[in-house]
């Protein structure tokens, strides 16, 4: 007995440090910080201890409502509602919940009910109550993705008049100018301040101004009100979450790995863990992108995202047979659900493994519905072009790179030259020395030797050419230079070069200049049959060799 009595009377002793360790507040405060399957524990473990708080049933059911976590949220207000139907607060969630599925007549209904008891005498709601029912009702009409300005601010003001110094009041009412006031912020800002005056450590204020200079891609400001949140409270999770996003959308991927790393451990929850894999992605790091989506994938495998992610990943690593494989499974996924909506790169990511897996024809129709998805998205002409290259269909390639370069604001010097090729592959020689010209800011080495190649192309006879390379092969050489990398990169290039020049002068009789010409040639390629045969012709043998072939640019 004196065992049992020793036992219970810890059990009580432990009872009782749990319920002080995890107080509501406390487990209120884990939900503002987005710590959300902790704060599900706390509430069930405050729940059982007293099954009759109406007050705990709502705190947990807006735990999961904020989590995403519908049904659960809607079964806790539910249970709250029976256990203490003078409570108001259950009501509220009750048509939150309502509101987020668009359901405006349960909303109303609900909402109408919370005001029902709140105005009785009988139910005794006290202030705060009233007040966190007013503002939690306010606050689905303007957090949710559809509006309700009008209401909400009616229940702001109801707030007010019950507590005028309570900070959050002033967020909600910032809120509602945010809404209101697309365009001009002060107004917004004004209320948050206000909320910092009446507590200037409100740290949910400080974040949503931080929000506030996102919306209008004021970085810097936006990253020092986020970076003064987490100087006030290292653990405070949102902030590091909306740090996160503010470099993801500067562009900034490396520091946005950082700030999401920092949430994940103070937050570290499947969606969590799915949105880090996916700034990993962003990153171009495809190699560890694979790793984090791999290990994120099994903790919700219902997430098409994820095989959308994989198979980019996959196809940037080079392993094609899993990009294809998860990317099948991504389409299938949002073919039957109807969402998410394919994207352009999502067609154009299916054609990149399908040219990969030799299914070319396919490819070029996937490409072609990545560019009818997305107007932007002007690599999709590039990609097709390159097939049609592959297929020999110069003309189609050349058609497609023409239709890039006429839809960028800047086109490519890259384009303009691939443009070129397909020109010169297709013999339309006077087009392709064109398009080289264009090309030769960025490519100035390759696009003199193609326009060599082109205007050799244009002679009339091959056996006595006229000399419209030369100036071309002269310049490719000069802008090789004499950097042995350099010629060595070139040398298959350089030997046509000097082959031409020596060929030329030869017809010109020009014999002094042709055997430096044909000597160059076997210096890069000393077993070349041609050069060797001309440099034994009598009138080059008994040429002295004193040339100089190209005269150095100014």
């Amino acid at each position: 007995m004196k065992k049992n009595f020793v036992l219970m009377a810890a059990a009580i002793l432990f009872s009782a440090i749990t319920a002080k360790a995890q107080t509501k507040e406390a487990a209120i405060q884990k939900t503002l910080n987005e710590r959300y399957e902790s704060a599900e524990t706390d509430f069930k473990n405050l729940i059982a201890i007293t099954p009759a708080n109406g007050d705990l049933y709502f705190s947990a059911g807006d735990n999961y409502f904020y989590w995403g976590e519908f049904e659960q949220a809607e079964a806790m207000y539910r249970k709250g509602m029976e256990v203490a139907p003078n409570n108001p607060l259950n009501f509220a969630g009750l048509g939150r919940v309502a509101w987020n599925r668009n359901d405006a007549t349960v909303n109303k209904a609900q909402f109408a009910k919370a005001e029902e008891i709140m105005k009785s005498k009988a139910a005794k709601v006290d202030k705060n109550t009233q007040q966190l029912t007013y503002l939690k009702m306010a606050e689905v009409y303007l957090q949710s993705e559809k509006k309700d300005l009008e209401t909400a601010i009616v229940y702001i003001n109801l707030a007010m008049n019950l507590n005028p110094k309570n900070p959050e009041v002033f967020i909600q009412l910032g809120d509602y100018y945010a809404e209101r006031d697309v365009s001009n912020l002060s107004n917004a800002v004004m209320q948050y301040n206000q909320a910092l005056t009446l507590d200037p450590k409100y740290i949910r204020a400080i974040l949503r101004k931080g929000m506030l200079y996102v919306r209008v891609k004021n970085w810097a400001l936006g990253l020092d009100h986020f970076n003064e949140a987490i100087a006030l409270d290292p653990n405070f999770a949102p902030a590091y979450r909306e740090k996160a996003e503010l470099l993801y959308k500067a562009g900034r991927y490396s520091e946005a790995i950082d700030a999401y790393a920092k949430y994940l451990e103070l937050n570290n929850n499947c969606r969590v863990q799915q949105r880090y894999a996916s700034f990993v992605f962003l990153t171009k790091d495809y190699k560890r992108a694979v790793t984090e989506l791999e290990k994120a994938l099994p903790c919700n495998t219902d997430n098409p995202f994820m095989y959308r992610l994989l198979g980019y990943s996959y196809y940037e690593t080079g392993d094609f047979a899993k990009g294809t494989e998860n990317l099948d499974r991504f389409f299938a996924m949002a073919k039957e659900r109807g969402k998410p909506s394919l994207i352009g790169s999502d067609y154009a990511y299916k054609g990149k493994l399908m040219s990969k897996n030799g299914q070319d024809s396919l490819a070029i129709d996937q490409f072609k519905l990545s560019i009818e998805k997305d107007t932007t998205y002007l690599d999709g002409y590039s990609d097709i072009a390159a097939i049609y290259q592959k297929q020999k269909k110069h003309d189609l390639a050349a058609q497609y790179y023409t239709m890039k370069i006429a839809k960028s604001k800047e086109p490519k010097q890259l384009d303009i030259y691939y443009l070129a090729r397909s020109y010169y592959s297709n013999k339309e020689y006077v087009k392709a020395d064109a398009e080289f010209e264009k090309a030769s800011k960025d490519y100035p080495t390759d696009a003199a030797y193609w326009r060599a190649r082109c205007n050799d192309k244009q002679e009339l006879n091959a056996e006595a050419p006229t000399g419209l390379a030369k100036p071309f092969y002269e310049l490719f050489i000069t802008k090789v230079g004499v950097d042995p990398k350099a010629i060595e990169t070139n040398k298959k290039n350089l030997v046509e070069a000097y082959s031409y020049l020596g060929f030329f002068n030869y017809t010109q009789k020009n014999f002094d200049c042709s055997k430096v010409a044909y000597t160059k040639v076997l210096e890069l390629d000393p077993a070349n049959e041609k050069a060797k045969i001309a440099v034994e012709l009598p009138e080059l043998k008994s040429a002295p060799g004193t040339c100089v072939l190209i005269t150095p640019a100014p």
